[in-house]
């Protein structure tokens, strides 16, 4: 995805996203179910935003992301604070961890691909967490949002995808942010198996 890597690369090289440090909801609710210590897998981790919180609870952090810079100040920011972060440049529409349940949390924010579902049931121990938080179609359809429906998690979607997972938050709709009213779905889930 080689425009999907420049956009990024250019947000992230003038300053957009890099200074936003509070982490999003899911992590906040779902604080009080995180068990550190044990590994995370960031996904489309960007520069840092959720990493470094986690890792400052005590997780090892796996933050993969198809930008270069981000993954750069990332790195700069766990040296920093000395916080054991692992950047790993991928293409997440290609690359997969190595199969086998590794991964004591999975962090899903504002990223939908959805053959990545099938990844996260297989890379998560049994009694790990799946912290899911992104955009569903009321963006779109309520709110007027110019994402691209692709992008967007249908209602239902998500619960549907993990209801054999044990489900200890969910919520979808217009819901308030910082930023106002988003459409969003958000979910905490444990695997039982």
């Amino acid at each position: 995805m080689k425009e999907d890597r420049k956009r990024w690369e250019e947000r992230y090289a003038i300053g957009d996203w890099v200074l936003a440090d509070e982490a999003a909801w899911v992590i906040q609710r779902g604080r009080r179910f995180l068990r550190p210590p044990g590994l995370v897998w960031d996904v489309a981790s960007g520069p840092g935003r959720h990493s470094v919180p986690l890792a400052r609870l005590g997780f090892t952090v796996v933050a993969t992301d198809i930008s270069w810079e981000a993954l750069r100040r990332l790195r700069e920011r766990a040296r920093s604070e000395s916080v054991p972060i692992f950047p790993v440049h991928v293409d997440l529409e290609v690359w997969r961890p190595r199969p086998g349940p590794r991964f004591d949390v999975i962090l899903d924010t504002y990223f939908l691909l959805r053959p990545l579902f099938a990844v996260f049931r297989e890379s998560l121990k049994p009694g790990g967490l799946v912290l899911f938080e992104t955009y569903n179609v009321d963006e779109i359809d309520l709110l007027g949002g110019d994402i691209r429906r692709a992008y967007a998690l249908e209602r239902g979607e998500l619960w549907e995808s993990f209801g054999d997972f044990e489900i200890l938050h969910y919520e979808e709709g217009v819901l308030m942010t910082d930023d106002g009213e988003r459409g969003l779905a958000r979910m905490i889930a444990r695997k039982t198996d």
